[in-house]
């Protein structure tokens, strides 16, 4: 068993942190394989933690492998995407009368914090990529106030469910702008302690949201189907 670091992470956990860090950078993209070689070498460890880090990311369905071929990045599905975030809205908007009950001064700053630095990422050089995380961390700031850590973990399982395997060139700005004013209407919703404004406008948020996610996946399949990849007739080149 690995030596773990001084903040208490195993190499194991050092290696599953590193490796979704780098997927939500987009130094690893959907559908690209995992040489965990080359993995192990950029991570400064052996490649055993790298491999049971890649185990674990693919028991939580974001890495997957090909019998004798090896790891990969999972690729969102539109029908993973949607059910997925049905759960999320169900789960967010469950807790908001126990968010509302639990909140105070200092958690409201945390969720002001958290919505201004997604605010931020907009101007970015390569916003689409922060924005992925600064908005998960919006929503679970917000979730975190439920004092649920079951629900809270969960949800964060969600969001890199979907975030990881969701290729950022896919948002348009207009939804991208769209959601931040969304988040301040939140915002401002939880801080005036308006329970029932606060989870009509979670649902609402995240529908919207939903609606652009899995639209643009199944545009993206309808121009897979119209532009098959190459394939050279049976009789030659």
């Amino acid at each position: 068993m690995g030596r773990q670091s001084k903040s208490g992470e195993s190499p194991v956990d050092v290696a599953f942190r590193k490796i979704k860090e780098m997927m939500y950078r987009h130094e690893l993209v959907p559908g690209q394989k995992l040489l965990y070689q080359e993995l192990a070498k950029k991570l400064g460890m052996s490649i055993t933690p790298v491999i049971q880090a890649l185990n674990r990311l693919q028991l939580l369905e974001i890495v997957y492998s090909e019998r004798n071929k090896g790891y990969y990045v999972g690729e969102a599905d539109p029908v993973e995407a949607t059910e997925l975030i049905t759960a999320r809205e169900a789960l967010e908007t469950f807790l908001v009368p126990e968010i509302v009950r639990n909140l105070d001064e200092e958690k409201l700053r945390g969720i002001e914090s958290a919505m201004k630095e997604h605010g931020k990422a907009l101007s970015a050089p390569q916003h689409r990529r922060f924005l992925m995380i600064n908005d998960t961390n919006f929503h679970l700031k917000i979730i975190e106030c439920a004092g649920n850590r079951v629900i809270h973990t969960f949800c964060g399982h969600i969001f890199e469910r979907i975030y990881l395997k969701y290729r950022p060139e896919y948002m348009r700005d207009q939804r991208l702008n769209e959601a931040a004013q969304e988040h301040r209407l939140i915002f401002e919703a939880l801080k005036a302690r308006d329970e029932k404004r606060a989870t009509r406008l979670i649902r609402r948020h995240i529908r919207r949201g939903k609606d652009h996610l899995v639209g643009s996946l199944w545009q993206d399949r309808r121009i897979e189907l119209k532009n098959p990849p190459y394939l050279p007739s049976p009789g030659g080149m």
